[in-house]
């Protein structure tokens, strides 16, 4: 009786000792155990897209001071393996209602219907976790289609999609953000939207962001982004001196001035109705306030008579590094414009290149085509170009089917006639084991022969250097084929040939590649199991040094399969002389540039407008071009390889199913200057980036040339795989401002 009484003591003695130790550990942890995950938002207003990265917002309560936590999102990639994002980078927050706090995170999902888990850590101790399946998340659009970014008030974006771009409306999303707090603060959330509009009649979200909010924003605009910025009666305000916005602009604000004619507004958008009698009645003292800027740069596509200079450019399209800005020097969202009936004309032209809009309805209404490849996007040809290895053989599946008839046949009917005809029929317990045998080796043979025995690696560089701004921006390809099941710790070391004078920011943000379409393993594919019970993890990092930088870690890639990535990467620096360029009196380059690189180029060519310089031999670093003797070439000519031939032209049709990769990445950088879809028959949405053409338009000069040595180098753990790499190709782009 006295133990018994002694044990139960002993057992209320411990449970109390627990308690107290629990209770001891929720209070030095700041009751992180009350930490609840209430929701997420993805996107803009819930609209992203599949394949791209995403602002991921997170609210969570029962914290007061989040800013030592960590959060997890992990879903598919666009192989369906389950991949994990991790950033070791400051985390942002804000507080929202009811004592709330909203944590913000990036996210790049692989499927349409993939799910999301939500992990909030303190360290490696996991305090909250939430699964969100796909159907309690917003569906995101196709990776393809068009996203329109409206900061602010709109612009009547919504009406000129409906009503003037009938055959392109499912193709276009539009997304309206009034806040700033809810917009990213790194350039990789704005990676999905294609044209951001931002309207300045009041005071905008633009100019709402604090200074890393917009440092995010012009970061994703020079490198490659596309801008409507509409700067009217706040001019004076918006693009003052000492003004952060006076960049965008391109000119040099004068003032702002009450314009009274309005003609060339009209022309442009082809309008039966004048503004001044916008609405069907007269507009007694009509007058526009308009933004006047001197030293012009760029295409003006609109003007009017008037202004201190005789001439107001309403309308002026320009480069922003690697991006482009369409300068709108009044108000759309204002009367009299809201209520004319030529505004939704004059917003679609607005929101199309000049390319696009000299054969958009060919474009659009060409029929999708090559649906049996799996891709209706040229990016999707690239990468299957770039998953051809040298000697790995694809097994045709042709071969498979084959192989299973003849194997039935073995089994079957072959050893039924030779068994019945020596009257053997036992000698079938050793007939059907040898043919199963036989069989086995034969696939083991012919995987070893068709599949090799090491790693293979295609890796592809294209470097974008923009010698006005001194800025640099990469884009690389790296697929990798592996003959087993493994596992793999990636990194890219970037290594340019570029003068290592760096100035300011240095990004690098290293991923898997996604497959636009519905093909198998497609972003568009609905299927949402995992290739893999283990997935990978990419995590996002600041080095030592300050720059940002990114890493897989415990990567599958599956026996005798591909994996494709892909990685952006920018940096300043400064440049050395660049020489300069002139427009002679018949439209022609003249002048001189120099090779920036501290790499020689080789099949080097000179784009400007729609004439090509063809360069012969190498140009060295620090080497010196002079255009005086060069004889251009039709640009859209030599990129769609069309010649006379006895009086008669004739072009090389676009080969959908080739695997000349050097010959895609030529289309995928002037895709409109080949004329785009009406040559190639796919689209060029997932990536837009990569497609200068409109440089080429707006008073820039192009140098293309391709280097033999790498810009980028693949890791594993740690180590160069560069004697895995079978087929390598860098190309440079250096685009010049012509005077």
């Amino acid at each position: 009786m006295m133990q018994n009484q002694r044990a139960l003591r002993f057992l209320i003695l411990a449970i109390a000792a627990i308690t107290m130790l629990r209770a001891v550990e929720t209070v030095a942890a700041g009751d992180d155990s009350r930490i609840q995950i209430e929701s997420v938002d993805i996107g803009f207003a819930g609209t992203y897209k599949v394949g791209h990265w995403a602002p991921v917002w997170v609210t969570i309560s029962g914290v007061a001071e989040p800013a030592d936590l960590r959060v997890e999102l992990v879903t598919v990639d666009g192989d369906g393996v389950q991949i994990t994002y991790r950033d070791d980078r400051e985390l942002w927050w804000y507080s929202s209602a009811q004592g709330q706090r909203r944590l913000l995170q990036y996210i790049k999902t692989g499927r349409t219907t993939a799910p999301l888990t939500v992990r909030i850590l303190s360290g490696d101790r996991v305090l909250a976790e939430r699964g969100f399946a796909a159907r309690e998340l917003p569906t995101p659009r196709l990776s393809t289609q068009q996203l329109i970014l409206v900061l602010g008030p709109s612009i009547g974006e919504n009406e000129a999609v409906r009503r003037r771009l009938r055959d392109q409306a499912d193709q276009v999303s539009i997304a309206q953000v009034e806040q700033a707090t809810e917009l990213p603060r790194r350039w990789q959330g704005y990676a999905a939207v294609n044209i951001a509009i931002v309207a300045t009649s009041q005071v905008s979200v633009l100019e709402a962001m604090d200074g890393e909010q917009f440092q995010a924003f012009q970061q994703w605009l020079a490198l490659g982004g596309r801008l409507v910025f509409c700067v009217g009666q706040r001019g004076d305000e918006v693009l003052g001196p000492g003004s952060r916005f006076a960049a965008m602009a391109p000119g040099t604000l004068i003032e702002v001035s009450p314009q009274r004619t309005t003609s060339g507004l009209e022309d442009f958008a082809s309008a039966t109705e004048r503004l001044d009698t916008a609405g069907g009645q007269r507009i007694r003292r009509f007058a526009v306030p308009m933004t006047v800027l001197s030293d012009v740069r760029g295409v003006v596509e609109s003007s009017e008579i008037g202004g201190p200079t005789g001439q107001l450019p309403t309308i002026v399209r320009h480069a922003y590094g690697l991006g482009q800005v369409t300068f709108l020097a009044f108000d759309p969202d204002l009367p009299p414009f809201d209520r004319w009936q030529g505004r939704p004309s004059l917003v679609a032209r607005v929101l199309q290149s000049g390319y696009a809009r000299r054969g958009q309805m060919d474009e659009e209404l060409e029929s999708r085509q090559l649906t049996h490849l799996g891709y209706d996007d040229l990016i999707g040809q690239f990468r299957a170009a770039l998953d051809q290895f040298v000697g790995v053989v694809r097994v045709d599946f042709s071969w498979v089917v084959s192989l299973i008839v003849i194997y039935v046949l073995l089994i079957g009917p072959v050893d039924y006639y030779m068994l019945k005809r020596f009257q053997r029929w036992h000698w079938t317990w050793l007939t059907f084991p040898l043919a199963v045998l036989g069989f086995a080796l034969l696939a083991v043979l012919l995987s070893r022969m068709t599949s090799g025995d090491r790693i293979h690696i295609n890796h592809m560089d294209l470097v974008d250097v923009d010698v006005q701004r001194s800025l640099i921006q990469g884009t690389s390809w790296l697929h990798l084929y592996s003959p087993s099941s493994q596992t793999f710790n990636s990194q890219l070391d970037v290594h340019p040939g570029l003068p290592q004078r760096t100035k300011g920011s240095n990004d690098q943000l290293f991923t898997w590649q996604g497959l636009p379409g519905d093909g198998l393993g497609g972003l568009n594919t609905r299927a949402t199991e995992a290739l893999f019970t283990q997935g990978y993890a990419l995590r996002q990092f600041s080095d030592d040094q300050g720059r940002h930088r990114s890493e897989m870690t415990g990567m599958p890639i599956q026996i005798s399969s591909s994996k494709a990535l892909m990685a952006r990467w920018s940096m300043e620096t400064e440049l050395p002389d660049t020489g300069a360029l002139a427009v002679d009196p018949n439209g022609l380059l003249s002048g001189r540039l120099i090779n920036p690189l501290e790499v020689e180029l080789s099949d080097c060519q000179v784009l400007y407008r729609n004439w090509s310089y063809p360069l012969t031999g190498t140009i060295g670093p620090g080497a010196t071009v002079a255009f005086e003797g060069l004889r251009p070439r039709n640009l859209e000519w030599r990129l769609t390889r069309r010649q006379v031939v006895e009086t008669r032209e004739i072009g090389t049709p676009w080969d959908q199913s080739s695997w000349d990769v050097p010959r895609i990445l030529e289309i995928l950088m002037f895709y409109q200057a080949a004329g785009g879809r009406r040559y190639t028959g796919l689209t060029h949405r997932y990536q837009p980036h990569l497609d200068l053409s409109e440089h080429l338009r707006t008073g820039q000069a192009i140098l293309v040339g391709r280097s033999a040595q790498p810009a980028t180098s693949l890791l594993r753990d740690g180590q160069s795989q560069a004697e895995l790499t079978d087929r390598h190709w860098t190309f440079y782009r250096i685009v010049y401002p012509v005077e």
